[in-house]
């Protein structure tokens, strides 16, 4: 009994032994030192690259390839096909630096595409530049997340990249769809996708910092008089000399079988929109889609879905917000010259006492906190997606009167939106148009306040 009991006392105190030692091996660097260690340790692997990134900002928005090579020297160097600011974040070298606060952190510097992409929205579009490091994958892949996300965060995945994997950027196509997009600066682009061999055209919309399409409509050629609805809203990404889709364009249109699941776009051409006192340049892209059909892909003022708005609703509002020139909020200056402007308000077949009313203007609060109705009506003729107003002579005044420099004001804008009679009409998405003219670069989106969403 004793000599069990001296050996259980002896393989204690060699436990105790042990663990002591043990936990002197774990504690014998300072914080400081284990923090430089983890920070030398994914600096070298990162450095180890190249690597590749499929970078999808947020969960409803599409894709970029973007190459990534780091130095030793905090400087690492960003490929990709954003081509936004005349190509800038193509190719940049910026700095860097590797943190450890809570966990370690990969941040970029200096202004790069991750940190204009941030930007966009008002700093809404969940993009980032700040990434918290995850773990390293079996395949050596380096896993990220994003520091920034209000919800979700995005996860990157760095991934090992060849010397060939330069050819998924799609720079090239990254251009052409710029200067479509660039060739009318409205609030969304309008597309129309033409076939060569088919009796059908689609319209569509795209957005190149999101990378989302929208598909609207389709119509034949010959005859545009009528419309075949097109739901679709899908990401995308650039790749190579294709847009790939997320989700296929798929269904029968005027009897034509359609799938769409890319476009491969190979030529970019020129032309001129003289609708204008000064001609204006347009282009198109020539291409095939995943069917092997010869397309155009064109900026067009055509958009056959923008004429539903009568049969949408009879009231609509445009938040000071939603009014741009050439692509510029003017909040202020509308403000500025309309004490108390509100919105606009477009009534088309409204029906009242005195019968069917079409009327445009803006709704005012006064400085005693009453409203002003400042309307001015029209007879409207509407071909298309085409509307010409034909305004009464004098604005209609609903409430307290307003000062001479504000009607002249409300007519100044009105003449910006109706100029030489060039107001086009957009569907953006459900209960929201774009009025847009190309001669004076006004755009005003009014929506359905009836409709919940």
């Amino acid at each position: 009994m004793m000599r069990k009991t001296v050996y259980l006392l002896v393989m204690l105190i060699v436990i105790l032994t042990g663990c002591k030692d043990d936990d002197i091996a774990v504690f014998d660097k300072s914080a400081d030192e284990r923090s430089a260690e983890a920070i030398a340790a994914l600096r070298q692997d990162l450095t180890s690259g190249p690597w590749k990134l499929k970078y999808t900002p947020e969960d409803n928005s599409g894709s970029y390839w973007v190459l990534l090579n780091f130095s030793g020297n905090g400087n690492v160097t960003i490929q990709s096909d954003l081509g936004a600011d005349d190509g800038t974040y193509y190719e940049q070298t910026i700095t860097y630096r590797i943190d450890n606060s809570l966990g370690l952190e990969l941040i970029l510097e200096s202004h790069c595409m991750f940190s204009f992409l941030f930007e966009r929205n008002q700093a809404t579009f969940e993009a980032e530049y700040e990434f918290n490091y995850a773990n390293k994958t079996p395949d050596n892949s380096l896993v990220f997340s994003s520091k920034t996300d209000p919800g979700t965060p995005t996860i990157l995945v760095f991934q090992r990249a060849n010397p060939t994997d330069e050819v998924l950027l799609g720079r090239t196509i990254s251009t052409y769809l710029d200067s479509i997009a660039s060739d009318f600066q409205k609030f969304s682009s309008s597309v129309r996708l033409s076939y060569k061999n088919k009796d059908l055209m689609i319209f569509l919309s795209l957005d190149q910092i999101t990378r989302n399409v929208t598909f609207t409509s389709a119509s034949r050629k010959s005859n545009t008089a009528t419309l075949q609805s097109i739901d679709l809203a899908t990401a995308y990404l650039l790749q190579g000399d294709s847009l790939i889709l997320d989700e296929p364009l798929q269904g029968n249109y005027f009897g034509n079988n359609i799938k769409i699941s890319s476009l491969k776009l190979s030529s970019l051409s020129e032309s001129t929109f003289n609708g204008c006192a000064t001609p204006m340049t347009m282009h198109a892209i020539s291409g095939k889609t995943s069917q092997n059909d010869d397309i155009i892909l064109e900026t067009t003022l055509s958009d056959l879905s923008g004429r539903t708005f009568p049969e949408v609703s009879d009231f609509y509002v445009a938040p000071l917000q939603n009014i741009r020139d050439h692509g510029q909020v003017v909040v202020d200056e509308i403000t500025a010259s309309i004490p108390g402007a509100l919105a606009m308000q477009l009534y088309y077949g409204y029906e009242t006492q005195r019968g069917e009313m079409n009327s445009i203007g803006f709704i005012i609060q006064n400085s005693d906190d009453s409203f002003t109705f400042a309307l001015r009506e029209f007879t409207p003729v509407l071909n298309e997606n085409h509307i010409i107003f034909n305004f009464a002579d004098d604005i209609t005044i609903s409430g307290p009167d307003i000062p001479d420099s504000s009607k002249d004001a409300i007519n100044v804008y009105l003449e910006l939106l109706t100029q030489g009679d060039n107001t086009y009409v957009f569907k953006l998405d459900e209960g929201l148009y774009e009025f847009y003219n190309p001669c004076s670069g006004w755009s005003f989106v009014f929506f359905d306040p009836s409709d919940p969403e």
